[in-house]
Protein backbone atom coordinates (compact mmCIF):
# COMPACT_ATOMS: atom_id res chain seq x y z
CA UNK A 1 0.00 0.00 0.00
CA UNK A 2 1.05 3.30 -1.07
CA UNK A 3 0.45 6.56 1.12
CA UNK A 4 0.65 9.90 0.08
CA UNK A 5 -0.19 12.60 2.71
CA UNK A 6 -0.74 16.34 1.50
CA UNK A 7 0.45 19.71 3.44
CA UNK A 8 -1.77 21.57 5.47
CA UNK A 9 -2.10 24.35 7.79
CA UNK A 10 -1.33 23.87 11.36
CA UNK A 11 -5.01 24.23 12.44
CA UNK A 12 -5.78 21.59 10.22
CA UNK A 13 -3.37 19.64 11.63
CA UNK A 14 -5.01 19.88 15.23
CA UNK A 15 -7.44 16.37 15.17
CA UNK A 16 -6.53 13.51 16.51
CA UNK A 17 -5.07 10.89 13.81
CA UNK A 18 -6.73 7.21 13.99
CA UNK A 19 -5.95 3.90 12.41
CA UNK A 20 -9.11 2.94 9.99
CA UNK A 21 -9.46 0.41 7.46
CA UNK A 22 -11.20 0.24 4.49
CA UNK A 23 -13.47 -2.10 2.83
CA UNK A 24 -16.30 -1.71 0.25
CA UNK A 25 -19.84 -3.19 -0.04
CA UNK A 26 -22.20 -3.73 -3.39
CA UNK A 27 -26.12 -3.07 -3.30
CA UNK A 28 -27.26 -6.11 -1.75
CA UNK A 29 -30.76 -6.03 -4.26
CA UNK A 30 -29.20 -7.40 -7.40
CA UNK A 31 -26.73 -4.89 -7.50
CA UNK A 32 -26.84 -3.74 -11.32
CA UNK A 33 -30.42 -3.88 -12.80
CA UNK A 34 -32.57 -4.83 -15.52
CA UNK A 35 -35.91 -6.29 -15.83
CA UNK A 36 -35.41 -9.25 -17.43
CA UNK A 37 -33.29 -12.27 -17.25
CA UNK A 38 -33.07 -11.76 -13.17
CA UNK A 39 -32.77 -15.38 -12.14
CA UNK A 40 -29.73 -15.80 -14.45
CA UNK A 41 -27.89 -12.91 -13.27
CA UNK A 42 -28.91 -13.44 -9.81
CA UNK A 43 -27.38 -16.72 -10.10
CA UNK A 44 -24.11 -15.36 -12.21
CA UNK A 45 -23.73 -12.11 -9.27
CA UNK A 46 -24.10 -14.99 -6.59
CA UNK A 47 -21.23 -16.94 -7.83
CA UNK A 48 -18.67 -14.89 -9.27
CA UNK A 49 -19.56 -11.05 -8.32
CA UNK A 50 -20.70 -11.43 -4.47
CA UNK A 51 -17.87 -13.99 -3.81
CA UNK A 52 -15.13 -11.37 -4.99
CA UNK A 53 -14.18 -13.59 -7.96
CA UNK A 54 -15.29 -10.78 -10.67
CA UNK A 55 -13.98 -8.16 -8.36
CA UNK A 56 -11.04 -5.77 -9.09
CA UNK A 57 -8.53 -5.88 -5.85
CA UNK A 58 -6.02 -2.86 -6.40
CA UNK A 59 -7.26 0.21 -5.58
CA UNK A 60 -6.68 4.15 -5.15
CA UNK A 61 -8.66 6.71 -2.98
CA UNK A 62 -8.24 10.61 -2.74
CA UNK A 63 -9.71 12.33 1.03
CA UNK A 64 -10.56 15.60 0.48
CA UNK A 65 -11.85 18.11 3.65
CA UNK A 66 -15.47 19.24 2.72
CA UNK A 67 -13.73 22.70 1.88
CA UNK A 68 -11.90 21.18 -0.73
CA UNK A 69 -8.75 20.76 0.87
CA UNK A 70 -6.94 17.36 -0.44
CA UNK A 71 -5.36 15.79 2.53
CA UNK A 72 -4.36 12.49 1.71
CA UNK A 73 -4.18 9.78 -1.41
CA UNK A 74 -4.35 6.17 -0.66
CA UNK A 75 -3.63 3.12 -2.65
CA UNK A 76 -3.25 -0.54 -2.04
CA UNK A 77 -5.45 -3.98 -2.47
CA UNK A 78 -8.69 -4.55 -0.78
CA UNK A 79 -6.89 -8.65 0.41
CA UNK A 80 -4.16 -7.06 2.17
CA UNK A 81 -6.15 -5.38 4.52
CA UNK A 82 -3.88 -2.97 6.35
CA UNK A 83 -4.64 0.06 8.52
CA UNK A 84 -4.35 4.07 6.85
CA UNK A 85 -3.60 6.61 9.95
CA UNK A 86 -6.44 9.27 8.85
CA UNK A 87 -7.29 12.55 11.27
CA UNK A 88 -10.51 12.85 12.70
CA UNK A 89 -13.30 14.45 10.60
CA UNK A 90 -15.25 14.64 7.58
CA UNK A 91 -14.10 13.70 4.48
CA UNK A 92 -15.10 13.56 0.67
CA UNK A 93 -13.46 9.97 -0.33
CA UNK A 94 -13.36 9.60 -4.37
CA UNK A 95 -11.60 6.75 -6.22
CA UNK A 96 -11.55 3.45 -7.92
CA UNK A 97 -10.90 -0.08 -8.24
CA UNK A 98 -9.58 -1.37 -11.52
CA UNK A 99 -8.20 -4.57 -11.95
CA UNK A 100 -7.63 -7.68 -14.14
CA UNK A 101 -7.10 -7.46 -17.94
CA UNK A 102 -8.29 -4.47 -19.15
CA UNK A 103 -8.18 -4.21 -23.35
CA UNK A 104 -9.28 -0.62 -23.84
CA UNK A 105 -12.06 -0.11 -21.30
CA UNK A 106 -13.44 -3.80 -21.43
CA UNK A 107 -12.56 -6.19 -18.89
CA UNK A 108 -12.54 -9.32 -17.31
CA UNK A 109 -13.04 -8.00 -13.63
CA UNK A 110 -15.51 -5.08 -12.88
CA UNK A 111 -14.35 -1.59 -12.79
CA UNK A 112 -15.30 -0.02 -9.66
CA UNK A 113 -15.84 4.00 -8.07
CA UNK A 114 -16.28 5.43 -5.05
CA UNK A 115 -17.53 8.95 -4.10
CA UNK A 116 -19.39 9.47 -0.79
CA UNK A 117 -18.72 11.72 2.53
CA UNK A 118 -17.21 9.33 5.79
CA UNK A 119 -17.13 10.71 9.02
CA UNK A 120 -13.97 9.61 10.70
CA UNK A 121 -14.17 9.46 14.95
CA UNK A 122 -12.01 8.96 17.66
CA UNK A 123 -13.94 5.25 17.59
CA UNK A 124 -14.09 4.65 14.13
CA UNK A 125 -11.66 1.42 13.31
CA UNK A 126 -13.13 -0.04 10.07
CA UNK A 127 -15.10 1.87 7.08
CA UNK A 128 -17.08 0.59 4.43
CA UNK A 129 -17.70 2.34 1.58
CA UNK A 130 -20.07 2.08 -1.03
CA UNK A 131 -18.91 0.79 -4.32
CA UNK A 132 -20.90 2.08 -7.51
CA UNK A 133 -20.13 0.00 -10.74
CA UNK A 134 -18.28 2.26 -13.13
CA UNK A 135 -19.35 -0.37 -15.92
CA UNK A 136 -22.06 -2.25 -17.31
CA UNK A 137 -22.18 -5.67 -17.87
CA UNK A 138 -22.72 -8.16 -21.35
CA UNK A 139 -23.74 -11.58 -20.68
CA UNK A 140 -24.29 -14.33 -22.92
CA UNK A 141 -25.47 -17.89 -23.10
CA UNK A 142 -22.53 -20.01 -23.68
CA UNK A 143 -24.18 -23.12 -25.13
CA UNK A 144 -23.73 -23.90 -28.64
CA UNK A 145 -21.49 -20.84 -29.42
CA UNK A 146 -17.95 -22.09 -30.49
CA UNK A 147 -16.15 -19.34 -30.71
CA UNK A 148 -16.25 -15.45 -28.92
CA UNK A 149 -14.54 -11.94 -29.14
CA UNK A 150 -15.03 -8.24 -29.24
CA UNK A 151 -13.64 -5.33 -30.42
CA UNK A 152 -13.65 -1.99 -29.09
CA UNK A 153 -13.27 -0.21 -32.82
CA UNK A 154 -13.72 -2.90 -35.85
CA UNK A 155 -10.60 -3.76 -35.96
CA UNK A 156 -8.76 -6.94 -34.62
CA UNK A 157 -5.76 -4.56 -33.11
CA UNK A 158 -4.84 -6.90 -30.16
CA UNK A 159 -4.82 -3.29 -28.14
CA UNK A 160 -8.56 -3.19 -28.45
CA UNK A 161 -9.92 -6.69 -28.90
CA UNK A 162 -10.07 -10.19 -27.52
CA UNK A 163 -11.66 -12.98 -26.95
CA UNK A 164 -14.73 -12.66 -24.38
CA UNK A 165 -14.01 -14.44 -20.71
CA UNK A 166 -15.80 -17.02 -19.59
CA UNK A 167 -17.63 -17.97 -16.69
CA UNK A 168 -19.86 -21.34 -16.17
CA UNK A 169 -22.46 -21.53 -18.30
CA UNK A 170 -21.66 -17.63 -19.92
CA UNK A 171 -19.70 -15.76 -21.96
CA UNK A 172 -19.28 -12.18 -20.58
CA UNK A 173 -17.50 -8.88 -20.37
CA UNK A 174 -17.61 -5.59 -18.29
CA UNK A 175 -17.67 -2.36 -20.81
CA UNK A 176 -17.09 0.83 -19.59
CA UNK A 177 -17.26 2.16 -23.31
CA UNK A 178 -17.91 1.01 -26.94
CA UNK A 179 -16.81 3.03 -29.28
CA UNK A 180 -18.49 3.74 -32.71
CA UNK A 181 -17.20 0.73 -34.50
CA UNK A 182 -17.60 -1.63 -31.37
CA UNK A 183 -18.41 -5.05 -31.95
CA UNK A 184 -19.16 -8.59 -30.72
CA UNK A 185 -18.81 -11.37 -32.85
CA UNK A 186 -19.18 -15.05 -32.28
CA UNK A 187 -19.92 -18.50 -34.30
CA UNK A 188 -22.49 -20.85 -33.57
CA UNK A 189 -22.15 -23.55 -35.48
CA UNK A 190 -20.68 -22.82 -38.65
CA UNK A 191 -22.48 -19.21 -38.80
CA UNK A 192 -20.71 -15.89 -37.80
CA UNK A 193 -23.16 -13.01 -36.50
CA UNK A 194 -21.76 -9.49 -35.33
CA UNK A 195 -23.72 -7.18 -33.21
CA UNK A 196 -22.77 -3.99 -33.43
CA UNK A 197 -22.42 -2.53 -29.81
CA UNK A 198 -21.88 1.46 -30.22
CA UNK A 199 -26.13 1.52 -31.49
CA UNK A 200 -27.06 0.50 -28.49
CA UNK A 201 -28.01 2.97 -25.10
CA UNK A 202 -25.83 0.89 -22.35
CA UNK A 203 -25.77 2.12 -19.24
CA UNK A 204 -23.12 1.76 -16.53
CA UNK A 205 -24.33 -0.17 -13.48
CA UNK A 206 -26.52 -2.28 -15.51
CA UNK A 207 -26.17 -5.64 -16.97
CA UNK A 208 -27.89 -6.98 -20.75
CA UNK A 209 -27.93 -10.77 -21.02
CA UNK A 210 -28.35 -12.11 -24.52
CA UNK A 211 -29.66 -15.82 -24.67
CA UNK A 212 -30.83 -16.37 -27.99
CA UNK A 213 -27.75 -16.39 -30.36
CA UNK A 214 -28.26 -18.85 -32.96
CA UNK A 215 -28.33 -16.11 -35.86
CA UNK A 216 -31.41 -17.70 -37.37
CA UNK A 217 -34.43 -15.92 -38.84
CA UNK A 218 -37.69 -17.01 -40.50
CA UNK A 219 -38.97 -16.07 -43.97
CA UNK A 220 -42.11 -15.93 -45.29
CA UNK A 221 -42.91 -16.73 -49.07
CA UNK A 222 -42.98 -13.37 -51.49
CA UNK A 223 -46.38 -13.18 -52.56
CA UNK A 224 -47.52 -13.08 -56.59
CA UNK A 225 -47.76 -9.14 -57.91
CA UNK A 226 -49.59 -8.49 -60.17
CA UNK A 227 -49.36 -5.59 -63.08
Amino acid sequence: MSITFLLLGCNELDTKQVAVTFNYALPESGSMTKATAAEVYDTFYKKYIKTGELLPDPYSLTFTTLDGVEVARISGEWSKDKPVMLSTGKYQVKGSSIGGINYSDNYNKAPLAFDEVIEITEKTSSITLHAIYNCFLLLFDAEGKTYFKWSADGTSDSAVSGVVNTAGDWYYIFVQEFKDAGNIQWNYGSKENRIWMAQFNFQKGYYYYYNDLSGSFEIPKMQPGSI
